[in-house]
Parts: C-alpha cells; sequence; structure tokens
C-alpha cells in the first residue's frame, strides 16, 4: 500500500464516522501522537500571485482524500474564512504580488488564524512570505525568525535560463541556484522522522537560515542527475549545500512548517507524506464548525447532465487550441515569472480529469450562480485562446492576452474544483449517514 492509499484508507473511515487512534495500521504512515484523527478542513490560496503550482496541493489532497477544501483568495483571506479551517497552505507564485493583495488585512488575518491554533504550510513563494524582510508589502509578514540564504547585493551570472535565475528584491536580488530535483535530508526532528535522504524539486524557492525558535526539519544535501544549474555550481553548493530546506515554527498556539522545494509535488511521495504528517501533528485542535460556503444540492438529473455537458465541450475545446500553442516558442512575463504555453495545460487538465467523477456523481453541490459562473469563466477562456493564437498566427504581441487568460485559468479552476470537493464532501457525508 503506498502512502495515497494509506490516507486515503485512513480518511475513508474517518468519512464514515469513524474515530481512529494510532494504532498497527497507521503507524507506518502516521507520526505516534495519541490524539484522535479527523479530516481537516483545508484552504488552499488561489489569490492574486500564486501561479499554477497550488494545484499541486490540489493532487495530493484529492489522492489523500481530504476532500473538505476550500480554495482562497485574498478576498477571503480578508473577510475571516480562515478561522473555519484547520489547516492553510499557499504554494508558489510572485511572493510580493501575494503580500500586495493580502495586504495588511490579510496579514493581520493569518497572524489572528496562526496564533489561535491554526496551521500554516509553505512552500516555494509560501514559504518566502512570512520570513523575515524590510521590504514594501513583505514587511507586513514578518511571523517567523528566519532568512533568506539564497540574497545577493550582485546579480550572479547566470549559465542558463536567465529570467529563471534571479530576480529584484529590493536593493537586492533574489537568486535561484538550481532547478528540478535536489537531495534533501532529514534531521530526526519530529514529526519528520523514519526517512533519512530523499529529493523533492526546487522551483525557485528558499534556502533558509534559522534561529533558534525554530525546528530544522530537512537540510539541502546534494544535487541528483535531474539537477539543474542555473549559476555557477561551486556558488549553488555554497548556497545550497547544509543549508535549511524545510522548518517549522511556532507562533501563539499555531505553527508554520515552510518548504523551500516543493513538498506538495505530486511525483515525489515521500515529500508527500511529510505534508500529510505535518498535517496531522499540528492541525488547529478545534475549529469554528460554521460553514465556508453555502452551497447545497441544487443540480440532479437533467440538469446536471447539462452543466457537465457545457464544461466538457468548453474544457475541450481549449485543451485542443492549448497543444497547438505548446509547439510554438513563446513566453509571457507575469509579474516576475515566465510563463510557457505548457501551463496552460496544467489548468486545463486539473479540471478535465475529474469532469468523469462530477458525471457519475447523482448530484452536484452549487449554488446555482456558481454553475453559471463555471461555464461562462470556461467560455471566456476558449475565447482568449482562440484569440491568442490568432494573435501568434499574425506574430503580434499576445502580453496583455496573457494576463487575461492566466488569470481566467485561475478564476475557472478554482470555481470548478470548489463544485468538485464540495460534491464529493457531501456525498461522502450523506453515504456516512450525516445531514
Amino acid at each position: 500500500m503506498n502512502f495515497y492509499d494509506s490516507y486515503a484508507s485512513i480518511n475513508q473511515k474517518l468519512a464514515r464516522g469513524v474515530v481512529l487512534h494510532y494504532g498497527e495500521e497507521e503507524a507506518s504512515v502516521l507520526p505516534r501522537d495519541p490524539r484522535p484523527l479527523r479530516i481537516p478542513r483545508i484552504g488552499v490560496y488561489a489569490g492574486t500571485g500564486t501561479s499554477h503550482s497550488w494545484l499541486w496541493f490540489v493532487e495530493i489532497f484529492d489522492r489523500m482524500s481530504f476532500h473538505e477544501i476550500v480554495f482562497m483568495t485574498e478576498d477571503m483571506v480578508r473577510d475571516g474564512v480562515m478561522e473555519c479551517l484547520d489547516v492553510f497552505a499557499m504554494s508558489g507564485g510572485d511572493t510580493i504580488r501575494i503580500a500586495e493583495g493580502l495586504g495588511p488585512e490579510g496579514a493581520r488575518a493569518m497572524e489572528s488564524f496562526i496564533r489561535g491554533g491554526g496551521l500554516y504550510i509553505g512552500s516555494c513563494a509560501g514559504a518566502y512570505l512570512p520570513l523575515t524582510s524590510s521590504k514594501q508589502h513583505l514587511d507586513r509578514f514578518n511571523f517567523v525568525d528566519i532568512k533568506i540564504a539564497n540574497l545577493s547585493k550582485t546579480r550572479p551570472e547566470a549559465k542558463r535560463m536567465g529570467r529563471k535565475a534571479s530576480t529584484s528584491y529590493g536593493c537586492d536580488f533574489v537568486y535561484h541556484p538550481v532547478r528540478e530535483d535536489v537531495r534533501l535530508r532529514m534531521t530526526g526532528k519530529e514529526p519528520f522522522t523514519g526517512f533519512g535522504s530523499f529529493r523533492a524539486p526546487l522551483y525557485g524557492g528558499p534556502s533558509m537560515v534559522a534561529s533558534r525558535d525554530s525546528d530544522v526539519l530537512a537540510c539541502y544535501e546534494g544535487f541528483t542527475e535531474k539537477t539543474l544549474f542555473l549559476v555557477d555550481e561551486s556558488l549553488a553548493e555554497k548556497t545550497l549545500l547544509g543549508k535549511v530546506a524545510a522548518a517549522r515554527t511556532t507562533m501563539g498556539d499555531g505553527h508554520l512548517y515552510l518548504f523551500g522545494p516543493h513538498f506538495e509535488h505530486p511525483l515525489f511521495p515521500i515529500a508527500n507524506h511529510l505534508v500529510a504528517t505535518a498535517i496531522f501533528w499540528d492541525m488547529k485542535k478545534g475549529r469554528n464548525d460554521g460553514k465556508p460556503s453555502d452551497s447545497e444540492f441544487v443540480l440532479e438529473g437533467p440538469a446536471k447532465e447539462q452543466l457537465v455537458r457545457d464544461i466538457k465541450r468548453e474544457i475541450s475545446n481549449s485543451r485542443i487550441v492549448a497543444v497547438g500553442l505548446e509547439s510554438i516558442p513563446v513566453q509571457w512575463i507575469i509579474g516576475c515569472k515566465t510563463y510557457e504555453p505548457e501551463k496552460i495545460r496544467v489548468f486545463l487538465e486539473a479540471i478535465w480529469k475529474r469532469i468523469n467523477a462530477l458525471e457519475r456523481s447523482r448530484r452536484i453541490c452549487a449554488r446555482s450562480e456558481t454553475c453559471e459562473e463555471v461555464v461562462a469563466h470556461a467560455s471566456r477562456v476558449t475565447q482568449l485562446l482562440r484569440q491568442m493564437k490568432s494573435r501568434i498566427d499574425d506574430r503580434s504581441d499576445t502580453q496583455d492576452l496573457a494576463w487575461d487568460l492566466f488569470d481566467g485559468l485561475r478564476r475557472l479552476t478554482t470555481i470548478f474544483l470548489q463544485i468538485y470537493f464540495d460534491s464529493l464532501g457531501r456525498i461522502h457525508s450523506v453515504s456516512s449517514g450525516k445531514k
């Protein structure tokens, strides 16, 4: 039984109302802790400034049957929706745009959530966000006494992928020594025990220097045959090796886990296992039972079937155009991030692979206006893709369309996935006899 199946098995029992304690079945995949388990309610941040990597959290949580998911925007953070959560997960993107979008109200809401017992999991940009910084916007989020090690007064010479090798950071530069797989080593600190060396992918995440107030859970140990060096190899070794790759720190009654590499990347099961371990170990002990959404079963029968057909039609049309774009050497700069056509289908496939589950279900759980919204956004994405293909064929600039397209993809995907997880959650609660 692999890690995903183990967690899914446990959560299927939880969905049926079975209260579990750590026993023989759980011993191989869960930390030793006497507290009973329950399904965590997880907020996945998909607001302004995020890239596509939040979908990796979606993938591993779906595989593990963590289906109580809320897709958070900056407005939802500011409006107090976090108080209904156990866990708040933030993946990659443009850290400064994320901080600017959340603003001072968002920073205060996050701090209140964590201090009140909430669990924050940040990888890549999500790890940079709460680190010590004096830069505008980021200075509102100085939650932990951990510093960035991959910071320089001068821009290091890039050996390849110059746009991805470094970015301005006030008067300094944050530089990214390598990309792809790196080798990490656990320190043996709880709750990360049981493994020695393992791998995770690094796509611009921090190398960190922690204070005594934080537990160092894993350090950068070495490189792999897949590692791409963006700067001189000796500089990469100096910047990464022995530095902190994963840390856990306490803030009030809550905790933060900060991952430089993407522990949530779905192709790295040991790293994924550690994400789930962190959740079971430190998730919020008590929560507001209020629902973060007022979704209800509103569609079944012909109405449900029509909605699924409408979504499938538009996503199918979008996928056809997106595949055609992938053979064209074009890139777009959005904020400080570089986007290639291949990233378009990351969003579309996240929807496409889950449509059949809604098609098989008897009902769809969503507000009627949300159902109308998802079809409208899907149609808009198809239109934008066709416009983009036409402009590229005419050798015209597509930068403005790229901004609209990736924003539209993000909005479409969050709306669809919220319907998907709400529907799964309600199906499980009904099957377990809960009302």
